[in-house]
């Protein structure tokens, strides 16, 4: 499904970056607190997916920041904040609310103060759902990966 979903534009990921999400997910999800939705059509199909963790203090996630932004933001305090790492629904399913539905499943029972994740700013239906499920972007960081793109760093509370 990661293969399918993220071949199409503006992603267009091969198989290293499949490979990579292979590895980061087997990893990730033993992690505790770690969260996933599924979702599955009347055949047993997979349709779509969400996927998170809890934010560990030591992790490098506000590195590689384009711009400053104030330590209240970035500063990690146990519990803090939430990944939502992936979320993902195969093109048969879109338009029809189920990544809302997936979204809200992932964090409504969350006892983090607060979300954040990151996406591609040319990833448009991607920007108008994060910012109509009360998303905000805080700043843009590159990816570490060679010859990746600019990414948007936003930011949800979770406890309004």
């Amino acid at each position: 499904m990661y293969r399918e979903v993220f071949a199409e534009p503006p992603y267009e990921h091969g198989e290293e970056h499949v490979r990579l999400f292979t590895d980061r997910f087997e990893k990730q999800s033993q992690r505790p607190r770690a969260g996933l939705v599924i979702a599955r059509d009347s055949a047993g199909e997979m349709a779509g997916f969400a996927f998170g963790l809890p934010m560990p203090p030591s992790a490098p996630w506000w590195t590689e920041l384009t711009t400053d932004v104030d330590t209240s933001v970035t500063d990690e305090p146990p519990g803090r904040t939430f990944v939502l790492i992936e979320l993902l629904v195969r093109r048969p399913w879109r338009g029809h609310g189920l990544a809302a539905r997936l979204h809200d499943l992932l964090l409504e029972d969350r006892t983090e103060q607060r979300a954040t994740l990151t996406v591609r700013p040319d990833a448009e239906p991607a920007q108008h759902a994060y910012t109509t499920w009360g998303w905000r972007k805080v700043t843009q960081k590159r990816n570490p990966l060679p010859g990746s793109p600019i990414y948007d760093v936003l930011l949800k509370d979770l406890r309004s």
